[in-house]
């Protein structure tokens, strides 16, 4: 087994955003640092400065800076809700009921917290704002709603479904994963030129081409043997450590990548899962996610929208596993309904799904087919243009616009 040592800088924080100078810049507000909803706002960030290095971008941690004393607070719940108490997220998603019973309440907290959300207006002084969480878009609208923000509002959708809690009037213009879930909006009461296509925002080294040899090989894998991604997000979420213990026992010889994000906690249980097995590599948290998914044959994850958009944009099969209530079981309707993805409910189930594709490469081929079609490879890219051409309309600055494809 070879391992990553654990307290290498993969497990440490991550780097803060240069703070920007006060000529305007482009604000990105997140919730939940270390998530999809950053790495999607990084991304942005990303292909928005090498469009135009002149852009000024800046992700910020909403609730830190608008409840500092209950952010951190809110944040631990929310994932400890995710690990240990789904079914009370699944109640609270996208709950009508719950959506009118709490409506007073939020806009309470907006307005107590107007005040902070105002002063992070005036530090940046934005030409627009961009939401990859639904929570500070709420708290963004209601500024708009009460005159305090003159400048567009962007709401970018991180998953394959949206909720009620992403709806509001004063949004600008909603960049959305694929035409379903346009499709979805406009049911929900959006106008249909207020919603852009761009799929969900990927860093584009992941639309680039790697061979899946040569990736293995700097890996320092066996570039002969099948081999299999196994991944819990960034928090390594999802009984990982039993799901190895079942890949194992598989009828055949296959390599295992386990990658355990920033749990270290799972780290040392997959340590000890792979413990004397030379085909069992571990790593912490890893960075770049490209080569390491482009050595793969297959890729066992939980159904994050981020992760997810990446495997289609390498065309990785997908076995999808430990959906959280909600906006996970809605990226699972849309993988499986578009053929780029298997659900797996059991450890049964999950060594059926497994052996089944690696004996049949005709059914891993058709899967990647699959991904290719649905695919967003430079999502981040055709953001960043739209929030270039939303600002441009207003007029306070004209960022240089690449002519020709799209850089790879």
């Amino acid at each position: 087994m070879r391992k990553t040592d654990p307290r290498s800088s993969s497990f440490g924080p991550t780097q803060k955003p240069s703070i920007v100078s006060t000529h305007g810049s482009l604000l990105f507000l997140y919730m939940v640092p270390e998530t999809g909803h950053q790495k999607a706002a990084e991304a942005i960030i990303a292909s928005a400065s090498h469009m135009d290095p002149r852009v000024e971008s800046v992700g910020v941690d909403a609730g830190r800076n608008t409840y500092p004393w209950i952010g951190s607070v809110i944040n631990r719940m929310y994932l400890q809700m995710l690990k240990r108490a789904p079914f009370i997220w699944e109640y609270l998603y996208d709950n009508p009921d719950v959506e009118e019973a709490t409506r007073d309440a939020r806009g309470l907290l907006t307005f107590l917290t107007s005040f902070r959300m105002k002063r992070l207006i005036r530090r940046y002084r934005p030409v627009a704002v961009v939401c990859t969480q639904a929570a500070p878009a709420t708290a963004v609208a209601a500024e708009k709603r009460r005159g305090h923000l003159p400048v567009p509002l962007v709401c970018v959708v991180t998953d394959f479904g949206v909720h009620q809690y992403w709806i509001h009037p004063e949004v600008d213009l909603y960049l959305v994963a694929h035409e379903d879930v346009k499709q979805e909006m406009v049911r929900r009461g959006i106008e249909e030129d207020r919603i852009r296509v761009t799929g969900i925002p990927i860093d584009p080294k992941f639309g680039e081409t790697m061979d899946q040899l040569e990736a293995r090989r700097r890996l320092r894998l066996n570039p002969s043997r099948q081999t299999i991604l196994l991944m819990g997000g960034s928090q390594g979420l999802g009984s990982l450590d039993e799901l190895a213990e079942s890949l194992k026992t598989l009828p055949m010889d296959v390599q295992i990548i386990a990658i355990a994000g920033r749990n270290r906690s799972l780290y040392r249980k997959l340590v000890d899962v792979g413990a004397g097995e030379s085909d069992f590599h571990v790593f912490g948290y890893v960075k770049d996610l490209a080569p390491v998914m482009s050595a793969a044959d297959i890729l066992i994850t939980k159904p994050g929208g981020l992760t997810c958009s990446e495997a289609l944009a390498r065309q990785l099969p997908l076995v999808l596993t430990n959906p959280i209530p909600g906006q996970e079981e809605r990226n699972v309707r849309f993988l499986t309904t578009h053929q780029a993805a298997r659900i797996v409910r059991s450890q049964e189930d999950l060594l059926h799904t497994v052996s089944d594709l690696l004996r049949h490469p005709k059914k891993l081929t058709a899967m990647r087919q699959r991904a290719k079609l649905i695919s967003k490879p430079f999502s981040s890219w055709e953001a960043a243009r739209l929030i270039f051409d939303l600002v441009n309309k207003r007029g306070p600055f004209a960022p240089r616009r690449t002519s020709g494809p799209l850089p790879r």
